[in-house]
């Protein structure tokens, strides 16, 4: 996706279109989006996902949903669904664009002069294609599908030979038995049209709904089956999109509001009996305390979180910095350990060793020694463990944060061993033998062979499964 915005997609103030794709895929049920999910994909405070969120909103992408007595949040759009499902590609230069034009309108030929086909197509090409830039995304091309006129011997033979190649499951599914050589007939059109093309979009939108300009690829004459000349000539329609067409929600004035029955500072110690707040819990705390609740009327008052006590700790993770430094995870976690330390932190008293542990059922990472440690679940989207000590009954902001910082930065080196591709081993680690100077490199040290212990100064023990 072209990062300087492209004639498909606005561009939003602040954020390049790549984070906000992120945020609108990571819409709960594809359609809601909230503080929480561009907390997560931003890595930022509530300020300032709010900001991006309303940027996103006056670009299109988003409006407020209709709710009742809830949290408010934000739905998508249809500028915003067609964004969010837009695929993530490579960027290419125009040799290849005209190399994809080229072979398209070879194989449209070929679609239209078939005799055993139902259908033929037009295609129509638009986007940054038409312009010359130094480099594309993709090349979205407008495919129209119009039925052949047929007698009805012929018309059977070809559908009788497009069934026949259908699949089961299509056989068994409602639409595929409605419309059963029609579905199968585009569906091997497409596949042809597309195989070995990966950046070609074929889209049933037409440009001329859509507003946009667009050049003729490929006209065909059903009547009489036979391609129609098209000039290079781009057309630029007149009327609106009917993207632009669809009536947009009035933005509202506020769209942040700080929850009542909130404030604690800092250092104040909080009951943590019955609580749990873990590593994944940052985001879903600052939508909580933030987002105004919206009553049935319309109108957002602030939230009350007095039932929801570990709320109050929405925030913690900003006090320490150190997570955000870009660092590798051995130097942040040093970095985090010598914050905790000196802000008297409960990790500070954790034995300073880390075991990172993968297989097919474990992945692990753990700090301290035996009951008394810190340890993180690491999954493909998200990391899980407790922030909070198992031998305390209180704790404050700055316990969470430091303890956040020191999740961050475990999760980090997981992460990094993980990145190596290597087999499922567990390995030992011990804080105080590593030098800066002299970081593990996974990667590295695998392809070396040099993974074992004294391979760098702080390793104490790996172990291959």
């Amino acid at each position: 996706m072209d990062k300087r915005g492209s004639h498909k997609h606005s561009p939003v103030k602040t954020v390049p279109l790549e984070l906000v794709q992120t945020i609108l895929r990571s819409a709960v049920n594809g359609r809601s989006v909230g503080l929480e999910e561009a907390i997560r994909v931003l890595d930022c405070d509530a300020h300032h996902a709010n900001r991006v969120l309303r940027q996103m909103a006056e670009a299109g992408y988003l409006e407020p949903a209709d709710i009742l007595d809830g949290l408010f949040y934000w739905q998508l759009t249809p500028n915003g669904t067609r964004l969010a499902l837009e695929p993530k590609r490579k960027r290419i230069g125009r040799d290849k664009v005209q190399t994809i034009i080229s072979a398209l309108l070879a194989r449209a030929k070929v679609i239209n002069g078939d005799p055993d086909r139902l259908q033929r197509i037009t295609l129509k090409l638009f986007g940054s294609a038409l312009e010359e830039r130094d480099d594309y995304g993709d090349v979205d091309v407008s495919i129209a599908y119009m039925r052949r006129q047929l007698s009805d011997i012929e018309r059977k033979l070809i559908e009788n030979a497009l069934k026949a190649r259908q699949s089961r499951s299509d056989r068994q599914s409602f639409h595929g038995r409605l419309m059963v050589a029609e579905r199968q007939d585009t569906r091997e059109i497409m596949a042809f049209l597309k195989k070995g093309l990966p950046h070609l979009s074929l889209m049933n939108d037409d440009p001329m709904d859509l507003g946009t300009p667009y050049r003729w690829l490929v006209d065909h004459d059903v009547k009489t089956d036979r391609p129609v000349d098209v000039s290079d000539d781009i057309v630029r329609p007149n009327g609106p999109s009917i993207l632009d067409q669809y009536p947009r929600k009035p933005l509202p004035p506020i769209t942040l509001l700080e929850a009542r029955h909130r404030a604690i500072s800092a250092n104040t110690k909080v009951a943590i009996d019955d609580m749990r707040i873990g590593l994944e819990d940052a985001a879903t705390l600052e939508e909580q305390m933030w987002s105004p609740k919206v009553t049935r009327k319309g109108a957002f008052i602030a939230n009350d979180i007095r039932s929801q006590k570990r709320v109050k700790f929405a925030g913690f993770q900003h006090l320490c910095p150190i997570w955000k430094k870009d660092l590798c995870g051995v130097a942040m976690l040093k970095e985090a350990l010598d914050w905790c330390d000196e802000h008297k932190v409960w990790v500070r008293d954790l034995f300073p060793r880390v075991l990172i542990q993968r297989s097919d059922r474990t992945h692990i990472i753990r700090l301290g020694w035996g009951h008394d440690l810190i340890y993180f679940n690491v999954g493909g989207k998200s990391t899980t463990g407790s922030l909070l000590p198992r031998n305390r009954t209180r704790v404050s902001k700055i316990d969470l944060a430091g303890a956040y910082a020191v999740g961050r930065a475990l999760s980090k080196m997981y992460d990094e061993s993980r990145s190596a591709k290597m087999p499922w081993f567990s390995v030992d680690i011990l804080l105080p033998l590593v030098e800066l100077d002299r970081l593990p490199d996974f990667p590295r040290l695998h392809k070396a062979g040099a993974f074992r212990k004294g391979a760098f100064q702080g390793l104490r023990e790996v172990t291959f499964f």
